[in-house]
């Protein structure tokens, strides 16, 4: 135990000198190498194939026959569970951001949860009208007016950036897995997140799937949703949507459209 608390500071100091490099020498929000090409573009599309391969090969596989062998209300339970203890990380940010009403409330609804909720199996907070929000190291780094830095596709994990590393140590550090000294009970723990999280997520790397550049929509839907939380939920519906990549819809042309444009208003 106490050599993974020495990695994961370690972890935590060297990213927060990368990001400084980063801001002293490409500048805030850069993500652009001096080729003019966008830094780790190889890594990233390769590691996003893998991911991408991991879910359709394993998470996909392993979450159809989760949802086959376990009723809905045992699924819904576990989401809870998962949920609920994530929350430590999300208001500890929100507080550290400045945002007080929004820790408060995130840190009612685990106290809710937790007490009354049966450790959070039971979303008693939902029937409360206690919002559940979301938020990361990232975020709160961004809202310190840290740039972004280089796009980062990591292994098992997803779209990130330079600026989101140090959060993996923090959510290491909030989450109970952490402080359990019975090492089988850590792999149950954390296997139990892997296949949640698989089920949870499916519909979402399906649609990513679906897109017409799904590395580009993934990698745009994930920055567009970052500078939504640092923003705290400024940014207009139109900007969210704003180079996602969608497809046309069917049977549209440049023509059809210039021809809907000139007739528009006309009945």
């Amino acid at each position: 135990m106490v050599r993974w608390r020495w990695l994961l500071g370690g972890i935590f100091a060297s990213s927060l000198l990368a990001l400084s490099g980063c801001a002293t020498v490409n500048g805030p929000g850069s993500d652009v190498s001096g080729s003019g090409r966008p830094p780790l573009q190889t890594f990233n599309h390769a590691m996003f194939h893998v991911n991408m391969g991991l879910y359709d090969y394993v998470l996909e596989p392993v979450s159809t026959g989760y949802k086959a062998v376990t009723p809905g209300f045992v699924r819904a339970g576990v989401s809870n569970v998962f949920s609920n203890v994530g929350m430590p990380y999300i208001f500890i940010n929100d507080f550290l951001q400045g945002r007080v009403q929004q820790g408060m409330e995130d840190m009612s609804r685990f106290m809710v949860n937790s007490i009354f909720g049966v450790g959070g199996l039971i979303d008693v907070a939902d029937k409360l009208d206690l919002p559940m929000h979301d938020n990361s190291l990232g975020v709160t780094l961004g809202v310190w007016g840290v740039p972004q830095g280089p796009y980062l596709v990591l292994p098992f994990y997803g779209p990130s950036s330079l600026r989101s590393l140090p959060g993996l140590a923090m959510v290491m550090f909030t989450g109970p897995a952490y402080y359990i000294t019975s090492t089988p009970a850590q792999y149950a723990l954390s296997g139990m997140g892997v296949i949640n999280t698989g089920y949870v997520d499916g519909p979402k790397i399906r649609m990513v799937q679906e897109a017409v550049d799904p590395y580009q929509f993934m990698r745009n839907a994930w920055e567009q949703h970052e500078q939504y939380l640092i923003s705290g939920g400024v940014v207009s519906k139109s900007q969210l949507l704003e180079g996602l990549s969608l497809p046309p819809p069917a049977g549209t042309t440049k023509a059809g459209n210039e021809s809907s444009a000139n007739t528009k208003g006309i009945h």
